[in-house]
């Protein structure tokens, strides 16, 4: 590579993640399908919990500011994650998933750098599960205020 030279997104994804060790080619699309969603969410354990349905993640996806995936040479999905935003003042990542047996590969950390490298002009906020910290720690994220959450119970208070 030669100084200044312009680089695509996939190969400036290859060299973020040899900066990690990791070497492989990998493209960042930012389209994937409802049934795609809801495979890796049955793959990493979240559907037993909450009963995802695919007409739900269609209006999940279609309500989405941006969408991010990394595909194998197949073409399957195997990480992906949403971002909410107002493109000005505050952006959200609703989800970032990595399929359960591609975790530790450079999967997110790819995500994860290009949604900052979009919505770094925003602030980025997020809830990380318990265990996850250190993920997100990495990249400059520190916990931030105290966040609560109301889940739906159906119509009415």
């Amino acid at each position: 590579m030669e100084l200044g030279q312009q680089l695509t997104r996939a190969e400036t994804v290859t060299a973020i993640l040899s900066n990690f060790g990791v070497s492989m080619e990998m493209k960042i699309e930012n389209k994937f399908t409802a049934e795609e969603f809801l495979d890796v969410i049955v793959d990493i354990g979240w559907n037993s919990k909450r009963g995802f349905s695919v007409s739900g993640l269609n209006m999940a996806i279609l309500s989405s500011t941006q969408l991010y995936c990394v595909r194998n040479d197949n073409g399957k999905i195997i990480a992906l994650a949403r971002v909410l935003s107002d493109n000005y003042i505050f952006s959200t990542i609703p989800e970032i998933m990595v399929r359960t047996e591609e975790q530790g590969r450079g999967h997110g950390s790819a995500l994860m750098k290009e949604i900052i490298n979009d919505f770094g002009h925003t602030i980025l906020f997020f809830g990380a599960q318990k265990g996850n910290e250190e993920f997100f720690e990495k990249f400059g994220f520190v916990k931030g205020v105290q966040s609560y959450t109301r889940h739906f119970t159906g119509f009415g208070i």
